[in-house]
């Protein structure tokens, strides 16, 4: 079993090293603060209260058989990263993961021996908008059941169909549970208003609109599947 050291138990360390504990890895966690120790000690391997940037105590907790070392600590922390990632690369550990926030914190901790650079808040965003970009999805729950409910624009090749025609149920295996639709009016100034109205079980001879939103329910597979913008 590969093991892994996280040091550093903000909400980027601590779902790091339970994704990892959870994927099968041994994880050893660090941080200085007691109450984030607390909260993570029974979803990974071991979690340790400690200063990381003394080397002696990072021996001693036995950092040096890890395989992979991330250095999670936070965007103010660039001097304890320095010192930790000196400390670490010291003790041997081939690979080392290291956050920062920016490209000239990069390069520092590069420089002081981090074999990858992570930039988790320009990651996300990037995720993010690609995310947006590539997908129709609006919104969406996961029900207890672990069916999702999702608020979908229909697809290019679904417009003007009926949704007997569009195959969602056939095609897609999605049931369709409602549409809202743009309901548009001129008051007496001449004032144009606009407001959604929902089509509860709209029947299958219903005709999609572009500027409909389609309330579906599958599996997520399925929802990303009809939504994804590529299989067009």
């Amino acid at each position: 079993m590969k093991l892994f050291v996280v040091i550093g138990l903000g909400q980027f360390g601590r779902h790091t090293a339970k994704t990892l504990f959870a994927g099968g890895g041994d994880v050893l966690a660090i941080d200085k603060d007691e109450l984030r120790v607390e909260r993570i000690k029974n979803e990974v391997g071991q979690a340790i209260c400690a200063d990381a940037t003394d080397i002696d105590i990072l021996r001693s907790l036995g950092a040096s058989k890890a395989d992979t070392a991330i250095i999670a600590l936070g965007e103010t922390d660039l001097e304890a990263s320095i010192m930790i990632c000196t400390a670490v690369s010291d003790l041997g550990v081939g690979r080392l993961i290291v956050r920062a926030a920016t490209e000239l914190q990069g390069r520092i901790l590069t420089r002081v021996g981090a074999t990858r650079v992570i930039y988790p808040e320009k990651q996300m965003g990037e995720q993010l908008a690609t995310s947006i970009l590539s997908s129709g999805v609006l919104d969406q729950v996961v029900l207890s059941t672990g069916q999702t409910v999702a608020h979908i624009s229909p697809r290019q090749d679904m417009i003007g169909k009926t949704l007997k025609e569009a195959q969602l149920t056939e095609r897609y295996r999605l049931a369709v549970i409602g549409i809202q639709r743009p309901k548009r009016s001129v008051d007496d100034k001449g004032e144009l208003h606009e407001e959604l109205k929902l089509y509860s079980v709209p029947p299958p001879d219903s005709i999609i609109s572009e500027d409909d939103i389609l309330i579906v329910v599958g599996s997520q597979a399925q929802i990303e599947t009809i939504a994804h913008r590529d299989s067009f």
